[in-house]
């Protein structure tokens, strides 16, 4: 679906029907911010909201997806929003699979890395009392990696490219930043792949 598209057609219909914005999200009971952004083509009304949506402007569910009025070409309209409804739910379910197993691999990559990290810094020896200072650090370590690497697996996923940026960049510079204090050299290649790969995603998103 075009949303961009069905956001004009909403703008229009509601223009020729006399109703501001306000009014628009007064009846559907939502916000005037809500109706600006299916108008901008930034989102869609929830399913709940396509009938009394509808219903105000005059027209039919199949027109407003088709972001046009329909005469005997209806039926045609009908198959192809039909059809294009059940591959964006395909491309949904595709997606959460995809961002599921995502999840189970960055789980897996961050407790190898917090290991790897932790254990070679010697913040904690196996035998030793864990002090509260020393919980909490391996604790927020681990947030910070999962994090990290999971905003990496998103940006990859989503072909996100300035995410996949953000968060390369904060790994290089955590990488460098403990290769400094740590004296863990062996961080340092970490951190230059880390740089070439910013690098290489830029050259390929700005052809």
């Amino acid at each position: 679906m075009d949303l961009k598209r069905i956001g004009g057609f909403i703008a229009k219909k509601r223009i020729e029907k006399g109703l501001t914005q306000k009014q628009l999200s007064d009846l559907l009971m939502v916000s005037d911010k809500t109706i600006s952004k299916w108008e901008c083509g930034r989102g869609m009304a929830e399913v709940s909201l396509l009938l009394p949506l509808c219903e105000i402007l005059g027209i039919t569910v199949n027109e407003l997806l088709s972001a046009e009025e329909l005469d005997d070409k209806y039926e045609k309209k009908a198959e192809e929003n039909m059809l294009e409804l059940i591959k964006e739910k395909e491309n949904i379910k595709l997606s959460n699979r995809k961002l599921m197993l995502w999840q189970v691999i960055s789980i897996t990559l961050s407790i190898v890395i917090w290991a790897v990290l932790f254990l070679d810094s010697n913040v904690y020896h196996f035998g030793d009392d864990i002090t509260p200072l020393t919980m909490y650090y391996l604790l927020f370590g681990f947030i910070f990696i999962y994090a990290t690497v999971s905003l990496i697996g998103f940006g990859l996923l989503n072909r996100h490219s300035e995410m996949l940026n953000a968060s390369l960049a904060f790994a290089c510079l955590a990488c460098l930043a403990i290769c400094l204090i740590k004296h863990t050299y062996w961080l340092l290649v970490l951190a230059v792949i880390g740089l070439l790969l910013i690098f290489l995603i830029n050259v390929v998103c700005s052809r």
